[in-house]
């Protein structure tokens, strides 16, 4: 039994061999609405803490981003009509919510973080989870991160640069801030990173709102030009169009964020189905009605001559307080990346805990009981991307669009394969089977549309996603010199020292 002073959090003469148990009571300074121990387990665990609220306050937090207010120009240059635009972009929110459906159910009946990880893992086994876990930890999930934290940075700076683009060491140490920032934070406290998702939701609600009033005022004014002969010489190519639908369902992405965190979802059954209908449909809805309100103000010429296209309407517009515009927009991205922050330090946290990565990941702060090693290394990947000198958006859209609906695809599959191998497996919520067979085949067609329309980088995605294997085979077989996993453990235990963490179990159910 340990004693008083090891359950306060006083690690200085703790034997880090074995798992730090503040059971029996939590430590005067704990954050209040942290994770907590369950008496019946002789280990820490994450609290049950994200209510309904703060999970539409994460879907919605984490997928209003950036790309409503980068994506438009893309994809109006890729359907090449603001008609075929407007309906990439409800085919996007159809989309999203399909497959947000499919990951309810699989959400209520496999409870366990990671999301496509969780079910990946309970359908086929544990090497296709940990392909994604490989190709989410190390590449997908801090590119998204470094990609938003960079377009955080250039609108935080925007104000100061009028006349001219801000300097990049500016841009970089700004996404470096940002990064850090909400690192801090989610290792801080759950607590204070949702509270964090709520304010900075409100924030672009705020923002597309404002957009909307333009938009709308302008209709009211009669301007209804720029909205006749919406189809006008409409991309015909379906593998375009698939690249179209790519850029769009990036500015969807994060529709999933919240099966990352199921563990620590106060009533899974009855509050994801809830969070993700509401949330789905009203970033689907804010994101139509901004559409028109560009398309009314901008025109289709306006939109492809944009950079930033809500930037140009505040330019045009909101004179000497056109500042409002890019402040909000930050706003916007700086919730985005604490979402996917949040949600990344839980899937590599699943996957050690499963024992696919090494034990340091899946061990928790004991103060404040929260995943801080996998936070860390998440963010530390997501930093290192930043740093370089940035790569092309659209391109780095394409790229992980690919492996991201790949996985996708697999989850799906997954639900199907359950629904026939494990009928009798209780299903608190259950999606009619035509939806998940309908996303099945749409995410075939995203992930081979651009292997036709752009080969090179889905054949470089593959590839990256299929060099995961050797590192799985080398870990799990005894090819490992007992010098490294010497130095492994030694690690681990210095780190349990230093950072007050201690080790949890596999949740089986």
């Amino acid at each position: 039994m340990a004693d008083k002073d090891e359950k306060s959090g006083d690690n200085s003469e703790h034997d880090a061999s074995t798992p730090l148990n503040p059971k029996e009571e939590q430590p005067a300074d704990q954050d209040p609405e942290a994770p907590v121990v369950q008496d019946n387990l002789n280990r820490v665990e994450l609290k049950k803490s994200v209510t309904l609220l703060s999970g539409i306050s994460f879907i919605v937090g984490t997928v209003i981003g950036s790309g409503i207010f980068v994506s438009p120009t893309g994809i109006l240059v890729t359907s090449k009509s603001i008609g075929l635009s407007l309906i990439v972009w409800l085919g996007c929110g159809v989309l999203a919510m399909l497959a947000s459906l499919c990951y309810t159910e699989l959400g209520t009946a496999v409870p366990k973080s990671g999301a496509e990880y969780a079910y990946l893992m309970k359908a086929f086994g544990p090497i296709p989870a940990f392909l994604f876990a490989w190709t989410g930890i190390v590449i997908n999930r801090p590119a998204i991160c470094a990609i938003v934290s960079l377009i955080f940075a250039e609108y935080v700076a925007k104000p100061f640069f009028l006349d001219c683009r801000p300097p990049e060491a500016v841009i970089k140490l700004l996404g470096l801030s940002c990064i850090v920032v909400v690192t801090g934070i989610n290792c801080w406290s759950v607590r204070w990173a949702t509270r964090v998702q709520r304010i900075f939701t409100y924030a672009k609600l705020l923002c597309i709102a404002l957009l909307v009033i333009i938009g709308v005022v302008e209709l009211c004014r009669g301007r209804t030009e720029n909205l006749q002969n919406a189809f006008e010489n409409s991309e015909t190519d379906p593998a375009k169009i698939g690249f179209a639908f790519y850029i769009g369902l990036w500015a969807y992405d994060g529709w999933n964020s919240l099966n990352y965190c199921t563990e620590e979802m106060k009533n899974p059954s009855r509050d994801m189905p809830r969070a993700i209908m509401i949330g789905i449909s009203l970033v689907t809805a804010c994101y139509l009605i901004v559409n028109v309100a560009y398309i009314t103000v901008l025109g289709g010429s306006g939109i492809l001559k944009s950079e930033a296209v809500a930037v140009s309407i505040g330019n045009a517009y909101l004179g000497p307080v056109n500042w409002i515009i890019p402040l909000f927009v930050a706003a916007s991205t700086f919730g985005t990346v604490n979402g996917v922050a949040f949600t990344s330090g839980r899937l590599t946290y699943v996957a050690a805990r499963d024992g696919l990565l090494p034990s340091l990941l899946a061990m928790i702060q004991v103060k404040r009981l929260t995943p801080l090693p996998s936070m860390l290394l998440t963010s530390t990947i997501a930093i290192i991307m930043v740093i370089p000198p940035g790569s092309n958006f659209m391109n780095l859209v394409g790229f992980f669009s690919f492996a991201a609906w790949l996985f996708y695809g697999g989850s799906f599959a997954a639900l199907l394969w359950l629904r026939y191998r494990e009928p009798n497996m209780p299903r608190p919520y259950k999606v009619p089977i035509v939806i998940p067979i309908f996303m099945l085949i749409a995410s075939t067609y995203l992930v081979i549309a651009p292997i036709v329309a752009k080969p090179l980088g889905s054949l470089i995605a593959l590839l990256i996603v299929v060099a995961g294997l050797p590192f799985y085979f080398f870990f799990k077989s005894n090819l490992v010199p007992q010098w490294f996993r010497n130095a492994i453990d030694d690690f681990t235990y210095g780190s349990q020292k230093v950072f007050n963490i201690a080790e949890t179990e596999p949740n089986d159910d």
